[in-house]
């Protein structure tokens, strides 16, 4: 008796429902999808108890005959692939029946379209069986309901996060796919509460506002650019906004939300030294690519893509947003926070990540005047503020004034900025000068250590050291001339451990986190008194760095008391 056999047509589709519907997320994800290759301007979905006593997916597009209506719940029956040119060709965001064998399949589903030009029909399937064929009374377009969903799978139940994640999930989804098509108008309910309504006007600005509120939509950066491959444009909000997850950075590829962890990481590179670690930007990125240069067929949900000549996009990606962020102004502005609950003041500073308590009556502020960055490329003569020296508060944090107001800079993190723009200078150049030992010094290794350090001698030697690789040691003969006097070894031993221990790290990523340790070595600390001219020279250095507002690890420099609150503060003015 043969041990193979194929699948009926019900198990297949239970089967490859694993791949696609998740959770009701996944429902209404690839339910939208099907909407938007449809053609509608309008789109409203309605849930119940978290979309898994109900999903309702109403559209107002080009619809379905009864034969069309049929075919949708056939497996690989599509209507947007006829030629095996179309497969590497695709432009729309999924294929018109491919999901839902596999929703029909774990849920009791009842889908009612029409084209326009023949009677609505209706047609109600349970098990991915058709139960009922009747006639409907829609006008236009298609609706889908899914009742019930995994109620023939509770093990699928099991695996799902709590509802209202479930929920957030769903409502997350809504607002990306709002953003990649601003030109629909999306209407979401849960048991006939309104989450989200987009006027489908198509203005991204008026959609951020919605999902993200004011303070971050006015502290939105605009950029694009593009090259021989690739068009990029989007959104970069200020740095001093920040997530602590990456679900924040929106990608978009020809009008379809993905998932690629190297664009991730090319925006993120892009924020390099402007961001606390462990924290994330909110971005929102648009890319336009032929679509012989993407593969959308390597995920079962379409998320994931794969791009040809893709080095190429990261590079414009990463440089673009540095160049954005390099031009703007970054030093937040310290606000009262008004009340708005029982009538009593309240007041509650948001800081960044790792920045010293100034007081807890206070929250970071953003909204400055963005008129000098419509051209991101364009860097702002008023980037810096003219500031006035008043004196040294605590010994960390020096005063200062402007026609603007009270400006406080933190000692510690301007003098790491300085020196770490310096070192990534002096290691980015080539042929590095050196300067020999009057006494080489040697770092001994472990046996592990020393066949490692036999992949980074190149490595080593392009920085600017004279290393000899001896049985259990490295003997140092000559460092980078810039390397501070006195403290070459310290510096040595430091770019050698870092490499032995990044052997893998790419040499720009290597330079700037060897960058980061070296700055943190040497620069002024808290806690100590610096003269006049000091300070004077502290300030003018970092007034020409490229980024003056954050040290290398992503905490500001500096932060601003407005005239006007301070004002406020002592009561000079009406809150």
């Amino acid at each position: 008796m043969p041990k193979i056999r194929q699948l009926d047509e019900a198990l297949s589709n239970m089967i490859a429902a694993g791949e696609v519907v998740e959770n009701p997320a996944s429902v209404v994800k690839e339910l939208v999808e099907n909407a938007l290759d449809a053609e509608s301007t309008t789109i409203t979905i309605h849930l119940k108890e978290y979309g898994l006593k109900s999903i309702k997916v109403i559209d107002d597009g080009i619809g379905m005959d009864a034969e069309d209506l049929s075919m949708a719940f056939k497996r690989h029956a599509t209507s947007k692939i006829r030629t095996h040119h179309d497969l590497f060709h695709i432009a729309s965001l999924g294929f018109r029946g491919e999901a839902l064998p596999s929703i029909a399949s774990v849920s009791e589903l009842t889908i009612e379209s029409t084209d326009g030009l023949e009677t609505a029909n209706q047609l109600t399937l349970k098990n991915g069986e058709v139960i009922e064929k009747t006639l409907s009374s829609i006008k236009k377009g298609t609706a889908i309901t899914v009742d019930d969903l995994f109620y023939n799978t509770p093990a699928r139940l099991k695996h799902l996060k709590s509802e209202t994640k479930e929920l957030a999930y769903i409502v997350e989804h809504i607002h990306k796919i709002a953003l990649s098509h601003p030109q629909v108008r999306f209407h979401l309910t849960h048991d006939q509460k309104v989450l989200f309504s987009s006027s489908g006007d198509g203005n991204i600005s008026k959609i951020l506002y919605q999902i993200y509120g004011s303070d971050i939509a006015k502290n939105l950066l605009p950029f694009q650019s593009e090259n021989s491959y690739f068009k990029i444009k989007g959104y970069a909000c200020k740095p001093m906004f920040t997530r602590s997850s990456r679900q924040h950075i929106t990608l978009i590829a020809n009008k379809r939300l993905i998932k690629n962890t190297r664009v991730i990481q090319a925006v993120m590179d892009g924020y390099r030294t402007y961001l606390p670690m462990k924290k994330y930007p909110i971005v929102h990125l648009e890319i336009s690519v032929d679509p012989l240069l993407i593969d959308i067929n390597i995920h079962p949900q379409k998320l994931e893509i794969k791009f040809t000549e893709e080095n190429s996009l990261l590079r414009l990606i990463s440089s673009t947003i540095l160049k954005t962020l390099e031009a703007a102004y970054l030093v937040p502005k310290v606000q009262k926070h008004e009340p708005r609950e029982n009538n009593q003041t309240k007041m509650v500073f948001h800081k960044p990540s790792q920045l010293e308590e100034l007081s807890e009556n206070y929250q970071l502020d953003l909204n400055v005047d963005t008129s000098d960055q419509v051209n991101p490329l364009k860097r702002s003569e008023k980037r810096f503020p003219e500031l006035e020296y008043i004196g040294q508060y605590h010994g960390t944090y020096l005063i200062f004034q402007s026609e603007e107001g009270l400006y406080l800079v933190d000692q510690h993190a301007a003098a790491e900025r300085i020196r770490y723009e310096r070192y990534y200078r002096e290691m980015s150049k080539d042929n590095n000068i050196r300067k020999p030992l009057l006494v080489p010094f040697e770092m001994r290794l472990s046996k592990s250590e020393v066949i490692a350090a036999q992949t980074i001698l190149e490595a080593l030697k392009s920085f600017g050291l004279t290393i000899k690789l001896e049985e259990n040691k490295l003997m140092v003969f000559e460092v980078p001339a810039w390397f501070m006097e006195r403290d070459e070894e310290g510096y040595a031993e430091m770019m050698i451990s870092r490499m032995l221990d990044e052997q893998e790290v790419s040499i720009g990523v290597l330079i700037d986190q060897l960058a980061k340790d070296l700055s943190c070595k040497h620069s002024i600390k808290a806690n100590k008194f610096i003269t006049k001219e000091e300070v004077d020279k502290l300030m003018s250095d970092l007034s020409v760095q490229k980024n003056p507002f954050t040290c290398p690890h992503g905490r500001p420099t500096m932060i601003h008391f407005t005239t006007s609150e301070l004002e406020r503060l002592f009561k000079r003015v009406q809150s």
